[in-house]
């Protein structure tokens, strides 16, 4: 069975381009910062591609090696990513707010096959239940 190809979420673009642009701005290439972080370099670059998610520790080993916070990294990203998409740019919490509502799930509903009554458990008497002969169980 062939699986459907996986499309990055646009954040994960804005935060690899983040992080290219970080390192850019130090001088690192691809290959010292894959060396540093011990990140495989074709892993390094489908994050900074934003093909793949980078994750926290990642993101730390990163942040650490270009000697920069995770923090300036991410608000980079989130400030790109709270724009239009035409060199607009906004502010990190709005980037945040933006990334929250698309990852927010819609609200659910309850229809009438949902609505069943409960009757709860019916269990034995923990007396009944350890005695594993025959006998007549006690009323509770």
């Amino acid at each position: 069975m062939v699986r459907a190809k996986k499309t990055p979420h646009p954040f994960d673009i804005n935060l690899g381009a983040a992080i290219r642009a970080a390192r850019a701005r130090r001088g690192v290439s691809r290959e010292t910062l894959a060396a540093r972080t011990g990140i495989a370099l074709s892993n390094l670059k489908r994050r900074e591609d934003g093909v793949n998610e980078t994750t926290v520790s990642e993101l730390e080993r990163i942040a650490a090696a270009l000697r920069v916070s995770a923090r300036e990294i991410v608000d980079m990203a989130l400030s790109d990513y709270s724009g239009d998409g035409f060199a607009q740019q906004g502010t990190p919490q709005d980037g945040l707010r933006k990334l929250l509502a698309s990852m927010s799930e819609a609200p659910l509903t309850i229809g009438d096959a949902d609505n069943v009554s409960y009757i709860g458990h019916i269990t034995p008497a923990v007396r009944d239940a350890a005695n594993t002969d025959e006998r007549k169980p006690t009323s509770e």
